[in-house]
């Protein structure tokens, strides 16, 4: 289905008297893509676009209906409970996935749960998009993390003193962080900062 399939079966799912179950929404967004299409040429791209497309449908099955939203976005919505609702959402990831020589496609996703978080298809998919971008900028902190920690590799390679001058500027910078009452994650920021 597209975004309009999933809109009306949204809305008659939240309209639906006596809900006993509930709902799993779960917005897909390929990773790497972009690059693949770049790499490879848009009528490999699109061939890649079926085979994850197909792929995805044939995971989910009869659990629940899956929809392509556009571009390198997916869609999932099942009438599921939220704990099997998440294992379906991880299962549909790993079929919207692919690698292969000079490629990795993955999957970031935001997953909603209904009525329990909003009785609201348009707040549903705003929930869930905002949410795929968080898993999205995660995955990308986790890449920020291993430039640095190979930046500093090389710098403690290179100069055994240069490693305990770093450690040491690193570990001032977060004591002074704490004595100005920064958070967690400010004082994460500082400490990279002061070792690079």
């Amino acid at each position: 289905g597209n975004r309009r399939a999933l809109i009306n079966d949204l809305e008659a799912a939240l309209e639906r008297p006596g809900h006993d179950l509930h709902e799993t929404l779960v917005l897909f967004d390929l990773d790497g893509f972009k690059h693949y299409n770049d790499s490879f040429g848009h009528p490999a791209g699109d061939a890649l676009l079926h085979r994850l497309a197909s792929r995805f449908q044939n995971e989910i099955g009869d659990a629940g209906t899956t929809y392509r939203m556009g571009g390198d976005e997916f869609c999932l919505l099942a009438s599921t409970s939220p704990e099997h609702g998440a294992a379906l959402a991880q299962r549909g990831a790993a079929a919207l996935s692919d690698r292969g020589e000079g490629f990795e496609v993955g999957c970031s996703l935001g997953v909603v749960h209904l009525p329990l978080e909003t009785d609201d298809h348009s707040e549903a998919l705003r929930l869930a998009d905002d949410r795929m971008y968080q898993d999205k900028d995660s995955v990308r902190v986790s890449a920020r993390g291993q430039s640095t920690a190979v930046l500093l590799r090389v710098h403690k390679e290179r100069s055994a003193d240069l490693g305990h001058h770093i450690d040491d500027v690193a570990s001032l910078s977060v004591r002074v962080a704490e004595r100005l009452g920064l958070s967690p994650d400010e004082r994460h920021l500082i400490r990279t900062a002061a070792q690079l």
